[in-house]
């Protein structure tokens, strides 16, 4: 048989980061980490001045995105006591399907009582032609706390490529004890239909989201976070309470770099509630 006629295959990345964190001394430390590439994590640092005891720990996905075929899995366990912070080094990149075939990232997150996780929104970026599915479950305890960022970008906008993936579909879920506290499924198929069908999305790009799960929400006062979410007139954003348990804010943006700015403003008032 002539090289010719060898056949050929794609190797897909299946990339797993496991970890697992736990409360040692009134420290939060990595007590265990499985990762399979293309999936990486950084050594635990402790960057936090208001909580000293947080474990920050930064995510690496070292391929440079997903290819059509390549899955993604993430699960985090933080144990009783723990305060951990997950930050993504960059934005996910979801190239191009042209063999029909999906990408994928599967989130698992456990969090104990009295413990707390916050994760850093970055932006999902699909490339012309991308087909992603997102899937995120949350299970966490009455007492523990979340802090949740995410941004979908509307592809590469720097290159002219905007809403010119096929499909693109998240689902984000907290459960609270035995309850179902959020069921965030959101679709996007652009591929499907015409510019003019998008609505609000035809001048505001970027959909960022906010999450925060805490059991101090009462103190929150949620007509005045709207008032001050109102800054900008090219970005739209609002606020919402859900039976007194969670605050979630979703913004629609023309600009990166003011949607970052305006998320990390009031992603750093949720994180003061959280020291």
């Amino acid at each position: 048989m002539s090289l010719q006629q060898l056949p050929t295959k794609r190797l897909y990345h299946n990339g797993c980061l496991s970890l697992k964190f736990a409360n040692r001394g009134n420290k939060t430390i990595m007590t265990d980490c499985y990762q399979l590439p293309p999936l990486r994590a950084s050594r635990t640092l402790y960057l936090n001045p208001a909580n000293p005891s947080e474990a920050t720990v930064y995510m690496v996905e070292t391929s440079g995105g997903l290819v059509a075929g390549d899955e993604n899995k993430f699960q985090i366990d933080v144990q009783d006591g723990a305060d951990v912070c997950l930050i993504p080094q960059s934005a996910t990149k979801i190239y191009p399907s042209y063999n029909g075939m999906l990408s994928s990232q599967n989130i698992d997150v456990s969090i104990g009582s009295k413990a707390s996780l916050a994760w850093k929104p970055e932006a999902v970026i699909p490339f012309e032609s991308a087909k992603f599915r997102g899937k995120t479950i949350v299970r966490m305890a009455q007492d523990s706390t979340l802090l949740w960022g995410e941004i979908l970008s509307p592809g590469r906008d720097k290159r002219g490529e905007k809403f010119q993936y096929s499909d693109v579909r998240t689902n984000f879920q907290v459960w609270m004890e035995e309850e179902c506290l959020i069921y965030d499924s959101l679709l996007f198929s652009p591929g499907h239909m015409n510019l003019g069908q998008l609505g609000l999305l035809e001048d505001h790009l970027y959909v960022g989201s906010l999450w925060f799960v805490a059991p101090t929400l009462q103190q929150l006062d949620i007509r005045e976070l709207n008032e001050r979410l109102q800054r900008f007139s090219d970005i739209k954003a609002s606020a919402a309470l859900l039976e007194g348990k969670a605050v979630n804010v979703r913004w629609l943006a023309s600009d990166m770099v003011l949607l970052k700015q305006e998320m990390s403003s009031t992603w750093d008032e949720f994180a003061r509630c959280m020291a």
